[in-house]
């Protein structure tokens, strides 16, 4: 009776553990490059002249999946990319029509120099 109330309460405390690292996730846009950081170390990185396009949409077939959420319902972007074996990464900003104009903007904003005064473009969100 004891060890199956113990490893209810950890499998418990596991799935709360689970489901806070999964929150923590976290996109970034800089001035060249697509970011993914878990806990400020960089996961995943991608050059933005390697995106073909950003579309709401699901793709068909295998992506990488990159989901901070449990119901990512109608946060998800589908991030295509020019090559590579899986073209297509999923992910979940809570605002994802901000984040696909963030995305292309950088995009076309690539290789121009910072006029003087204003910041570089970089966009963290959840």
């Amino acid at each position: 009776m004891k060890a199956a109330v113990f490893i209810a309460l950890g499998f418990l405390l596991y799935l709360m553990l689970c489901h806070w690292v999964y929150r923590q996730l976290r996109y970034r846009i800089s001035r060249d490059r697509f970011q993914i950081i878990l806990f400020g170390i960089c996961l995943r990185s991608i050059p933005l002249t390697e995106i073909e396009s950003v579309s709401k949409r699901r793709p068909e077939g295998w992506s990488e999946k990159w989901l901070n959420t449990f119901q990512p319902g109608h946060r998800m972007l589908a991030i295509r990319r020019k090559r590579g074996l899986r073209r297509h990464l999923l992910i979940t900003p809570k605002n994802r029509y901000i984040f696909k104009t963030a995305i292309d903007r950088a995009i076309a904003q690539r290789g121009q120099p910072v006029p003087s005064g204003e910041e570089e473009l970089n966009l963290i969100t959840d």
